[in-house]
């Protein structure tokens, strides 16, 4: 969930060592959960107009047609 990447925190290197910067690091996930989340609304979307599709294709089957 997008959620989960934008609170996704990491160690720190200690003195001396090397690491990646946390500020770079924090700034690509939050970049990820974005685009999570439109993948998630475009999913939604998808779904919404799959089932009205569905709905429709059920009423054509029965004859009664599309409803005006």
């Amino acid at each position: 969930m997008p959620w989960q990447v934008r609170e996704r925190r990491f160690k720190l290197v200690g003195l001396g060592r090397r690491g990646l910067e946390p500020d770079h690091v924090y700034a690509f996930l939050d970049r990820v959960a974005v685009d999570m989340a439109a993948v998630y609304a475009a999913l939604a979307a998808s779904r919404r107009e799959t089932a009205v599709l569905r709905a429709g294709l059920r009423r054509l089957r029965v004859g009664r047609g599309p409803e005006a």
